[in-house]
C-alpha cells in the first residue's frame, strides 16, 4: 500500500464516528420496505403474519412512550402507525440494519409490550452471514411497556439484526425501537491493520 493511500486511510478512519438513527427528523407515517435514517440502512422487515411485504414506519410516540431509553419525538414502527402522540405497538419477527461497513459495536433500545411471557428478544451481530455475536432478553408478559437496552461489542460484523424466537406468535413481540448506534473499529485497530498491510507490500 502507497505511504499517502496509508495515511489517507488512517486519517479518515480517526475521523469516523458513529452511525445514528434517532428517527427524529423523519415525518411521521410509511418508511417503506427499505430506508435509511442517520446513515444506517433497514430492511427485510418480517412480521411472521404472511401475505404481503411489510413496511418500515416512522411513529410519533412522545405522548407513549417512557422518558429513559427514548429520544423523542419519534421512535421506528413497523407496519402500523396512528396519527399523533400516542403509539401502536406493531408485532415484529425480524429485520436488519447495516452501515455497509465493517463495524465493531451496536446498540438499539428496544421497547416491547403485550408480547406473552416466554418469548426472546435478540440483537445479532454478523459477518459474512455468519453469526459472531448475540445478546438476548426475554419478555417477562406483565402488559407495561418493558425497556431493552441491548448491545453487541467485541468482533467484526457487517449486518445486525434483531430476532424474535419463542413458543408464541411465531416467536413474534410487539414493539418499537429507538437510538440505534452502530460504532466503527477504534482507531488504533485500523492503523496496526494498515500499517501490516504497509508492511508486507513494501
Amino acid at each position: 500500500m502507497p505511504a499517502a493511500t496509508f495515511a489517507g486511510a488512517c486519517l479518515l478512519f480517526g475521523q469516523a464516528q458513529a452511525s445514528v438513527a434517532t428517527f427524529d427528523t423523519l415525518s411521521e407515517g410509511v418508511l417503506g420496505t427499505t430506508f435509511t435514517d442517520g446513515g444506517i440502512t433497514f430492511s427485510d422487515l418480517d412480521d411472521r403474519a404472511g401475505g404481503f411485504p411489510v413496511p418500515f414506519t416512522c411513529e410519533r410516540a412522545d405522548g407513549t412512550m417512557p422518558g429513559p431509553g427514548f429520544s423523542p419525538p419519534n421512535a421506528l414502527g413497523f407496519g402500523s402507525w396512528v396519527p399523533g402522540p400516542d403509539a401502536a405497538f406493531s408485532q415484529i419477527g425480524s429485520f436488519r440494519f447495516t452501515t455497509g461497513t465493517i463495524q465493531t459495536s451496536a446498540s438499539i433500545d428496544v421497547f416491547e409490550w403485550g408480547t406473552p411471557a416466554g418469548n426472546f428478544i435478540s440483537l445479532e451481530a454478523y459477518r459474512n452471514g455468519l453469526l459472531v455475536r448475540s445478546t438476548t432478553v426475554q419478555t417477562p408478559g406483565n402488559w407495561q411497556i418493558n425497556h431493552w437496552h441491548l448491545h453487541v461489542s467485541g468482533a467484526a460484523f457487517d449486518t445486525l439484526r434483531i430476532n424474535g424466537t419463542g413458543p408464541h406468535s411465531f416467536g413474534t413481540f410487539i414493539g418499537l425501537v429507538d437510538n440505534v448506534v452502530v460504532i466503527p473499529a477504534p482507531p488504533t485497530a485500523l492503523a496496526l491493520t494498515l500499517l501490516a498491510l504497509h508492511g508486507r507490500r513494501r
